[in-house]
């Protein structure tokens, strides 16, 4: 490599973030604070992008174009809206929408010839879903830039190399090192990313599926030996439960590796199990943390010895939602869940199923989806009020 250069950080920025204009300023004023050491921007689709263009594609598999070209519209018209917060000069405004433009117009004529064939091919699917990260890293780029931050934008299919699992593909991690540290020697102190996508060795365009944005920060962390990972989101940090269902969770200051890696395995929001393992290799620390409240402490992730507090996750299967209590004794986890179904009465909890699983100190009930939140608000109260 040439010139040593500082440790970098990873910044990522969830969708959640990005979807308002206060999200964009948000990310902005963060890099700007950062702008005396190196960093990687790693962002993810927009608000529910992603969303609309797994049902376009749906919508063009079925031959129903007219209902595909509704949702590409869609996305359309809310990266516009961000576009025109993003710049109030007029010529600038109209390169990024028209820049944005481009980048829709592949996912159209993509969608056009499916609903023409009634074939989607997972490799046309991943060219199809990619766009959400392509059009989120234009905007981010664009924003960055517009507040006088100097960037280099980087497409993440020169970055990270994998196998040709389209939609679900696997990083080739030295292949991918190489990459990323010969790029390294090529662009500016800031880069700007998208995560989820990357490319096969013929350029073949994968994504690595689901949430996989997080995969990207920390992988891109693990190559180029960073310091840290921050996962900026919209809420402070990881939560004992849902917060949209249990106004009550806790922020979780503190876990280690296997305890995030075993939390994520069971549906806990913000964590999913890939992210872990490239941060845990290289002992780079995650940072789970509201980009609306930067100063805030948020949920540090490292090495260091830390008490398993108690948590309650869920994960619905659309009819049924499984509620798993972690880090807790099985006696004690058991004997909550008695409770909860008590309360239930017979009529409602006959059927529901109790699985345990002692290694990961985890008991999983499956329960009807409309009674989930009403499982999760007790457990937690029985539980997790003395454990954040």
């Amino acid at each position: 490599m040439g010139a040593i250069l500082p440790p970098m950080t990873v910044e990522k920025f969830g969708g959640a973030v990005l979807r308002t204009p206060l999200g964009f300023e948000a990310m902005t004023s963060i890099i700007r604070a950062r702008q005396s050491e190196p960093c990687v921007v790693v962002v993810s689709a927009v608000g529910s992008t992603t969303r609309s263009l797994a049902a376009a594609a749906a919508h063009s598999v079925r031959g129903e174009g007219g209902e595909a070209s509704a949702q590409l519209d869609t996305i359309a018209t809310v990266h516009a809206d961000l576009a025109g917060s993003i710049s109030a000069d007029p010529i600038r405004r109209r390169q990024l929408t028209h820049a944005l433009t481009e980048i829709l117009d592949v996912a159209r004529r993509l969608c056009r010839s499916v609903a023409v064939t009634r074939q989607c091919s997972s490799r046309t699917l991943d060219r199809i879903m990619a766009t959400g990260e392509d059009l989120a890293r234009t905007l981010a780029a664009a924003a960055l830039q517009e507040a006088g931050i100097a960037i280099s934008e980087v497409d993440a299919r020169r970055l990270i190399m994998t196998d040709e699992q389209y939609g679900a593909a696997r990083p080739l991690k030295e292949p991918t090192r190489r990459r990323v540290q010969h790029l390294l020697d090529t662009q500016g102190a800031t880069w700007v990313t998208q995560g989820f996508v990357a490319s096969t060795e013929s350029g073949e365009t994968t994504t690595m599926g689901r949430e996989s944005s997080n995969l990207s920060a920390s992988l891109l962390a693990s190559c180029l030996d960073a310091k840290s990972i921050t996962i900026w989101t919209d809420v402070a940090g990881v939560q004992t439960a849902d917060p949209m269902i249990c106004p009550s969770a806790n922020t979780v200051r503190h876990l280690q590796y296997d305890q995030a890696r075993i939390a994520a395995s069971y549906g806990l929001k913000l964590l999913y199990p890939t992210m872990i393992d490239p941060a845990e290799i290289c002992g780079i620390p995650i940072r789970i943390a509201s980009a609306l409240a930067p100063d805030g402490n948020g949920t540090l992730i490292d090495a260091e010895p830390a008490a398993a507090p108690v948590m309650i996750t869920t994960v619905d299967n659309g009819e049924l939602t499984a509620v798993t209590v972690l880090f807790v004794t099985l006696d004690e986890s058991l004997r909550a869940i008695m409770h909860v179904l008590e309360s239930l009465g017979s009529s409602r909890a006959d059927g529901i199923d109790i699985t345990t699983h002692m290694h990961d100190r985890a008991a999983t009930i499956v329960v009807p989806t409309p009674l989930a939140p009403f499982v999760v608000r007790a457990l937690h109260s029985e539980l997790c009020q003395e454990s954040a």
